[in-house]
């Protein structure tokens, strides 16, 4: 409690309890309430960073309502103390609750400091900078953190040895084939002479030798050679040829080493990749600061007019860096929207005039789609994206609805740098709302 937004308000003189502790635990205790609520549906961090900024904020709005209804529900005789709406006991409770959700969730945390970043500069309590000033820091520091990791490049990448477990593999199988034994002896007889003794039936021809070794010794050697080695040629063939091998099947082992490489590439590959991704990114930033090409214009920004092309810089800078970026990345776009010829005179506009020009210039009907897949439609307080995604909303161009909806007053003036910077943080803020609900949904499908 010692170092709560709450109790720093109150130190402040901005809130007052009377002295009664018990009234200040209670306003912590609806806070934290918001917390959850805000933990359950990240999509309203931004309607409640943007209601927290206002000290005008408009008592029948949404968050208003729902916080005044957390308070009732833990203090019900809080009206005693308060002789009217407390609208900087709820500013209070809702910065107090963007906090808490912002240690848990740094998308939050990148909603609100993007928020914070547009809306303080106009903030117009003076009493309340430092305490606004000291917790945008801190989350702001806490978020880049995490940016700066996101976007470092290692001096070298470790890539671990690939593993494979060798497979047990069937030995080489080999059945030996067999002589005929009857056979080789016949031709080796044969070989040996004209004949041969049958028990039998007598002396039986061998139709191989023609001579005796005692009678023709020349003819019979010469005979003998070339039957006798005709008849071993002939029976060590048949042998061969009946040997049976079996092969190992190596083309399941060879399939899961195959795959096991190429998915250990893969991971190698993108390993690399992520390694490297904040060079790459920096890499095309640069590319993109000095073409100064819009992609999603198809043109140079230099034949735009130069509030429309500062609205496609922050737009096209916005779908090439991640939702965690760097605080630099926002002053990166301001240098390079000073590139454009008419922003050295410092020539500003009404906002109401640019969020008129953004909701009818033709060739920003990409920077209307991407806000319409955003954010909704004007409901409460809400940046002022939701004016520009949806154009043909009843309030979207009422004047008198403008404030009310947005928290900027409709004559309040940007030049092209800020209008670039704005519209960048608001897309990172809509964007961090979106995807913290999204991750929420899938958790809850998990």
């Amino acid at each position: 409690m010692d170092d709560s937004v709450l109790l720093r308000f109150l130190n402040n003189g901005l809130i007052n309890v009377g002295g009664d502790d018990t009234k200040l635990a209670k306003l912590s205790q609806a806070a934290n309430d918001l917390a959850s609520e805000l933990k359950k549906s990240p999509s309203k961090a931004q309607s409640f960073s943007l209601i927290a900024f206002d000290p005008e904020a408009p008592e029948n709005d949404p968050i208003v309502v729902e916080a005044l209804a957390a308070l009732q529900a833990r203090w019900t005789t809080y009206r005693n103390t308060f002789s009217s709406t407390p609208i900087a006991v709820i500013r209070a409770m809702l910065l107090d609750a963007l906090v808490t959700a912002a240690e848990d969730d740094d998308r939050v945390g990148v909603c609100f400091v993007a928020s914070a970043r547009n809306a303080l500069p106009r903030l117009q309590a003076d009493n309340e900078r430092d305490i606004w000033a000291d917790v945008v820091n801190r989350i702001e520091a806490k978020v880049d953190i995490r940016a700066e990791a996101e976007w470092a490049t290692p001096a070298s990448v470790t890539i671990a040895p690939m593993s494979y477990d060798l497979p047990k593999i069937k030995a080489l199988s080999v059945t030996a084939g067999t002589t005929e034994r009857d056979r080789l002896q016949n031709e080796m007889m044969a070989a040996a002479g004209p004949q041969y003794h049958d028990s039998r039936s007598g002396n039986a021809q061998t139709g191989g030798n023609q001579y005796w070794p005692q009678g023709s010794p020349t003819q019979w050697v010469s005979d003998f050679g070339r039957l006798s080695a005709a008849a071993v040629a002939d029976a060590v063939d048949a042998a061969i040829a009946e040997i049976e091998i079996t092969q190992p099947d190596l083309s399941g082992p060879l399939n899961q080493l195959a795959k096991q490489v190429s998915s250990y590439v893969d991971d190698t590959l993108k390993s690399v990749s992520a390694a490297t991704a904040g060079l790459q990114r920096r890499t095309s930033l640069l590319w993109w600061k000095e073409a100064l090409f819009s992609p999603t214009a198809r043109r140079s920004y230099r034949a735009l007019p130069v509030n429309v092309a500062a609205a496609h810089m922050a737009l096209d800078l916005f779908n090439e860096v991640p939702l965690f970026s760097p605080a630099s990345v926002v002053a990166f776009l301001s240098e390079t929207v000073r590139q454009l010829p008419g922003t050295e005179q410092g020539k500003d506009r009404m906002i109401r005039e640019l969020v008129t020009e953004a909701q009818d210039e033709a060739s920003l009907a990409s920077l209307r789609s991407a806000a319409a897949d955003l954010v909704g439609a004007p409901d409460g307080r809400g940046p002022l994206l939701a004016l520009i995604g949806h154009p043909d909303h009843a309030r979207a161009r009422a004047e008198d609805a403008f404030q009310i909806l947005t928290g900027v007053p409709a004559d309040a003036r940007l030049d092209p740098v800020a209008w670039a910077c704005w519209i960048f943080r608001e897309l990172q803020a809509s964007k961090a709302a979106s995807d913290s609900s999204s991750a929420k949904r899938r958790s809850k499908k998990g």
